[in-house]
């Protein structure tokens, strides 16, 4: 495959598999990280595990419901000890 059909091939398949379309700024980002990625693998497969690898990374630093909770909880601590403290 010549560059430019790669490059075509990886838009079309990126934006069958994206779901974010509030985010068509992470969408090219993705499609420039799989660009770097691709090697010899040309397929399906190794596209779409790409497509997790890049949003995992993004998801790395991402706030969890739990993480929120206990940020939520530490709050509430930390107003009980300014109230108690003389």
């Amino acid at each position: 495959m010549e560059r430019n059909e790669i490059v075509l091939y990886v838009k079309k398949e990126v934006k069958h598999l994206w779901h974010l379309e509030s985010r068509p700024d992470l969408e090219k980002d993705c499609v420039d990280f799989i660009l770097n990625q691709w090697g010899e693998h040309k397929d399906n497969d190794y596209l779409a595990y790409l497509v997790v690898k890049f949003l995992s990374n993004l998801c790395r630093d991402a706030v969890s419901s739990e993480d929120l909770e206990f940020q939520y909880q530490q709050s509430l601590s930390d107003k009980e000890r300014m109230i108690f403290t003389p």
